[in-house]
């Protein structure tokens, strides 16, 4: 039985480095259950003159070590048991040390990675203490993390912030915070009356959600939400459950039009009409040219509020939009600045109303606003 320990860190890096695979049958390991192995016994750190003696029977250097990265292997618990101590024929033993030893540079720069994304990790606990108590402001957390984040392209600032049922507000989101973000309690309602959505299936079996990794996973087996009020209230889902997967695939960009000078969803001359929710016969197809702006100068639309980062607008008899920014990055590898919306539709005289998330972006100083073709928007 092993007497070497490891910790998580080092069970990741070394899971990774093997392309989560067990390196003796090359089967996927699941990161939780899998085995390490000594390719040369462990037992004999305990045999010193069996040891010497082996070391010059395989041609090993004097300084080889047993415990090291380059005779740890990770396999399958079955493999592990049913080798145990038995030590492999002369070939096999090369075959797998020359192994550990390609990858033992490749697990040390693993566990640099973690430990730095688990320091980045405590470091925006502590900026979001700071900032839920006062005492820094949000531009002083913005330009703490820019100055001393070894990747600063991993952290996202969020214009709208995330909502949990512990009354906690996240506005930095770092990538490697993202899984826990997902297993958070979301907020749905400010008086805390609600909590959570149900979703249905085809066999009238019910689920009740709470979480991102929840609903997603519900989504996935085939529920839906079926009555008017879980459709609305999915619409919460589907905006944070969108927006970690944005986030998880966004990085910095390259470059920008909308930075530059600086415009947003405010900017009603830039969004074409066809970003407008139709029912029944639309008349997008007639009104290619047409932008918000045109529409809000004939009538069309109502512009029924305005702030910072949101722009609610409606047709006097028919459907109203609801557009919220909440961050800015390239969200699909094109090296161009996007903006993330949360999308709400409704009928101004009924009860429907759907929302998501909705991507766009901006390619040219002059262009107006483009929907962004993402598999995660």
């Amino acid at each position: 039985m092993s007497t070497q320990s490891f910790n998580a860190a080092e069970r990741e890096a070394i899971w990774l480095a093997y392309d989560k695979k067990c390196a003796y049958t090359r089967e996927l390991l699941d990161v939780s259950s899998f085995h390490i192995d000594h390719v040369v016994p462990e037992s004999l750190a305990q045999d010193p003159a069996a040891l010497r003696r082996l070391k010059t029977e395989l041609g090993l250097p004097e300084d080889f070590d047993i415990f090291g990265y380059g005779n740890l292997v990770p396999c399958r618990p079955g493999a592990n048991l049913q080798k145990g101590a038995l030590l492999l024929d002369r070939a096999h033993v090369h075959f797998f040390l020359g192994i550990a030893s390609s990858k033992r540079d490749e697990v040390e720069a693993n566990l640099v990675r973690i430990e730095k994304r688990k320091n980045r990790g405590r470091a925006i606990v502590l900026l979001q203490q700071c900032l839920e108590r006062g005492d820094l402001s949000p531009e002083e957390v913005s330009d703490i993390l820019q100055k001393h984040s070894d990747r600063p392209e991993e952290i996202f600032e969020l214009v709208e912030g995330m909502q949990f049922a512990d009354s906690a507000e996240v506005r930095f989101v770092a990538k490697a915070e993202i899984e826990t973000l997902r297993d958070r309690v979301i907020r749905l309602d400010p008086s805390d009356h609600i909590d959570g959505v149900t979703l249905t299936n085809d066999r009238n079996e019910t689920r009740h959600i709470r979480t991102c990794r929840e609903y997603d996973e519900a989504i996935q087996q085939g529920y839906f939400a079926y009555s008017n009020f879980d459709i609305k209230m999915s619409t919460w889902f589907e905006h944070q459950c969108g927006l970690l997967k944005a986030l998880h695939a966004a990085r910095s960009p390259a470059r920008s039009f909308i930075a530059n000078p600086r415009v947003s969803i405010l900017d009603l001359q830039l969004l074409p009409f066809s970003f407008f929710p139709q029912f029944g016969e639309s008349q997008q197809a007639t009104d290619a040219a047409s932008t918000y702006q045109s529409k809000v100068d004939n009538g069309t639309l109502v512009v029924k509020r305005l702030r910072q980062n949101l722009l609610q607008i409606q047709e006097p008899e028919g459907m109203g939009q609801q557009l919220v920014e909440v961050a800015r990055a390239d969200f699909n590898g094109d090296g161009i600045e996007d903006i993330l919306l949360f999308e709400y539709c409704y009928a101004t005289h009924g009860t429907l109303g759907y929302g998501g998330i909705r991507i766009i972006t901006r390619k040219s100083p002059d262009g107006q606003f483009e929907v962004v073709r993402s598999s995660n928007a």
